[in-house]
């Protein structure tokens, strides 16, 4: 019987990992993976125009319906925009979803970025990766997880000192994923920053440094830029 195998992309605000790993989700979804979305906020702040509450419900469903394209299962934890904390309380429920999806790979925002809840973000996915494999927490008598393979989302806004390691080729799910990302109304270009121009052009630029049409890159922690090889 073949492994089951789950990715799970791990974002501060809904459209957050649908923008940045959105089609490579996809992609391990078309090759047979379980993906998954998590959203520790909806990022109901976020318009100047609407109250959270309202912006809030239109996220969730926008982020419902992108999810359904890109063949992911979204997760929304009861969290609140700009509020994040690096607490255990919160990675304590972060690190039980983690054992219930046992997933072989997890993506989150990179450490150093001009948002406090996507820095929040990064430590407590760290903090819940190390919770959910240590045996000795418990976790509502849940297995734990092993040898996760952590990698950091290309985001306009965690760009400082980002150095991108991985890159996956997204040329064959690029439409797709198009469709999803404009499944939000900030992705079609409402509201004051151009999403959609900043994530195609960087796509098509990771792509040529690769040689193919379009690819995301991920960052990866520096003791995991370690290869060997019997010759170059």
């Amino acid at each position: 019987m073949s492994q089951r195998l789950c990715i799970v992309a791990i974002g501060a605000h809904a459209a957050d990992m649908e923008f940045t790993a959105g089609a490579t989700l996809l992609k391990h979804a078309r090759k047979g993976w379980e993906a998954h979305i998590v959203h520790l906020t909806l990022g109901e702040k976020g318009n100047p125009r609407l109250p959270p509450d309202e912006y809030g419900a239109q996220k969730r469903k926008e982020a419902e319906e992108a999810a359904k394209i890109l063949q992911a299962t979204p997760h929304f934890l009861p969290y609140r925009d700009g509020e994040l904390t690096v607490s255990d309380e919160i990675a304590r429920e972060l690190a039980k979803l983690l054992r219930k999806l046992q997933p072989q790979v997890v993506i989150t925002h990179w450490r150093e970025s001009i948002h406090s809840d996507h820095t929040a973000t990064h430590y407590l996915t760290h903090r819940a990766i190390f919770m959910a494999a240590n045996p000795h927490f418990e976790l509502e008598g849940l297995p734990p997880v092993r040898g996760v393979r952590l990698y950091y989302a290309e985001n306009w806004e965690d760009a400082e000192n980002f150095r991108p390691f991985v890159y996956v080729d997204i040329s064959d799910v690029f439409a797709d994923w198009e469709r999803a990302f404009k499944c939000f109304a900030i992705g079609r270009g409402e509201g004051g920053f151009p999403y959609w121009d900043w994530y195609q052009a960087r796509t098509r630029i990771r792509g040529i440094e690769i040689g193919v049409q379009y690819a995301q890159a991920f960052a990866v922690d520096k003791w995991r830029m370690r290869q060997k090889r019997d010759l170059l």
